[in-house]
């Protein structure tokens, strides 16, 4: 379970508890868990099913986003706030009194930005066993998602995989080569991304 969130007068905005043990706690892990997958999916697959208007690049009015999740599951701005800045994997971002996720759309947007060019020479990819085979011949490819995604450790690809399968595979992407040789890789968050990662750039380390 996640760690509960909070503020203290002292410390300023906490996760788990405050240094001088004084702070608030604003959202329990429980609760943050449940409203940060809602916002996952209310940012990266179904704003329309809820009215929310989303833009080319993501962006979403955070006034709106709030009125959605209030009427959810009653929390409000701060909740919101503190569960974007929170994120162990980064996946909101706020700007400017607008809310969007960094990454994992599966809705239309614009996915060609990135925070930074300063991008890791190897990154990896966790999977299912059984996926390995198909992937060595044809390359990663973005499935339900329109972007690859991709860690920049084992241990991270290690957790991603475990979603499919309790020993997963993980993979080695030649990131260095590949932007050698013109295909993109992005930084968003802690995450990174790219089109489609063409077999002779993959290597089974796992």
């Amino acid at each position: 379970m996640m760690k509960p969130l909070g503020f203290c007068e002292r410390c300023g905005k906490f996760e788990g508890s405050c240094k001088c043990g004084r702070g608030r706690i604003v959202i329990n892990g429980k609760k943050r868990e449940l409203v940060s997958k809602f916002l996952s999916g209310l940012l990266r697959h179904f704003p329309h099913s809820f009215g929310l208007k989303v833009d080319e690049e993501g962006w979403a009015r955070l006034e709106d986003v709030e009125r959605i999740v209030r009427e959810r599951h009653g929390v409000g701005r701060r909740e919101i706030e503190l569960i974007a800045e929170f994120d162990p994997k980064g996946r909101f971002e706020i700007r400017d009194g607008r809310i969007r996720a960094r990454y994992g759309h599966s809705i239309k947007v614009e996915v060609d930005w990135s925070e930074g060019s300063d991008i890791p020479s190897v990154l990896y990819h966790g999977t299912h066993p059984k996926n390995v085979e198909s992937i060595l011949k044809e390359g990663l490819r973005p499935m339900r998602r329109r972007e690859v995604h991709l860690s920049e450790t084992i241990g991270d690809a290690i957790e991603v995989g475990r979603r499919y399968h309790p020993n997963p595979a993980v993979l080695a992407i030649d990131a260095e080569k590949m932007l050698k040789d013109g295909l993109k890789v992005r930084k968003k968050g802690k995450v990174y991304t790219t089109d489609y990662v063409p077999p002779e750039y993959i290597k089974r380390i796992i």
